[in-house]
């Protein structure tokens, strides 16, 4: 158990790093508005759509995803449940404009592939992956979907529609068709070739560093006074830490699913902030100062968060 937690935590430590390198180098006066817009435009539009299409097609068959389809149940409600859960905390700290989108797209959407994947493999092995990957698409299409239109419209003055065609234009986003392209090559059984998948691994590769080093350079314009624990931010901790993972909890009695699938669905759902959550605030105008705040506070508290679940999933 404890070489477990052990490698929990390093799993933590090397997101951490990653931050800290991005935070050094902007305090080192290494990037400009212009840098880090290139920043965010060659994740959100080249490495991520990439990242995604070989994730899938490299964890999933079409057989596989066709047999394991009824096990999103539980996830996809969880994620429903915390969604709820998140407007109503909204509402109940009285989040302020800008912060909105973030602060209940957090209570709802986790890191289930930059942290929660590595972590669950080092806890589990490659038994997780099924089940994490499960997680992942329900996690991804809410956070493509309703949790960037949540960001987009908090950081708007118009008050569209989520149907409404400019609302459609930025949800649909390179990110979301690069999960749909995925998911349809996987159901095709598409085999691309060799060269494609190396060049589309060597790209993809670049998501990681790239989005942990943005959330840096984001933390670096914080003051420090500015890292207090407001209202706001225990809130958000309270959506991301408590209700998410209680959201999969909850459900564990009424819907049968494994063991491994228990154990990695409420560890997936404990994970920080989603780091692409700084970069898309960024991106449509929204607090992403806040964002980065969030996203670092969370990581670092997940040092200690995940230990604790991982005993709870144990004594299930």
């Amino acid at each position: 158990m404890i070489a477990i937690v052990i490698q929990a935590i390093q799993s933590v430590l090397i997101i951490i790093c990653l931050i800290a390198l991005g935070f050094i180098l902007a305090k080192k006066g290494w990037f400009d508005e212009r840098s880090e817009r290139m920043i965010v435009n060659l994740v959100t539009k080249i490495s991520l759509p990439i990242y995604m299409i070989l994730g899938l097609l490299n964890n999933f068959t079409a057989e596989r995803l066709i047999r394991m389809a009824p096990d999103l149940l539980v996830p996809l409600l969880s994620v429903f449940i915390a969604f709820i859960c998140g407007g109503v905390l909204v509402r109940l700290f009285k989040i302020s404009k800008g912060r909105r989108g973030v602060f209940w797209t957090n209570c709802f959407i986790a890191n289930a592939v930059f942290i929660g994947l590595p972590v669950n493999l080092a806890l589990f092995g490659e038994e997780s992956m099924p089940s994490a990957m499960l997680y992942y698409i329900v996690n991804t299409s809410f956070f493509w979907t309703i949790g960037v239109y949540l960001i987009i419209k908090d950081s708007d003055n118009a008050e569209a529609a989520i149907f409404s065609l400019g609302g459609l234009k930025k949800i649909i986003s390179p990110p979301f068709l690069g999960f749909v392209l995925g998911i349809i090559l996987v159901l095709s059984d598409v085999k691309l070739p060799t060269f494609i998948q190396v060049t589309g691994q060597y790209i993809g590769n670049l998501t990681t560093p790239l989005s942990l080093m943005f959330v840096g350079i984001e933390i670096s314009k914080v003051a420090l006074k500015d890292l207090h624990f407001d209202f706001e931010l225990w809130g958000s901790l309270i959506g991301r830490f408590i209700i998410c993972p209680l959201g999969v909890l909850v459900l564990i009695p009424f819907i049968p699913i494994t063991e491994m699938s228990m154990k990695v669905f409420t560890l997936q759902a404990a994970m920080p902030a989603m780091t692409q959550v700084t970069i898309i605030s960024s991106l449509y105008g929204a607090d992403s100062k806040y964002a980065a705040r969030l996203t670092f506070v969370t990581i670092v508290l997940s040092l200690l968060v995940i230990p604790i679940y991982m005993v709870v999933v144990n004594c299930i």
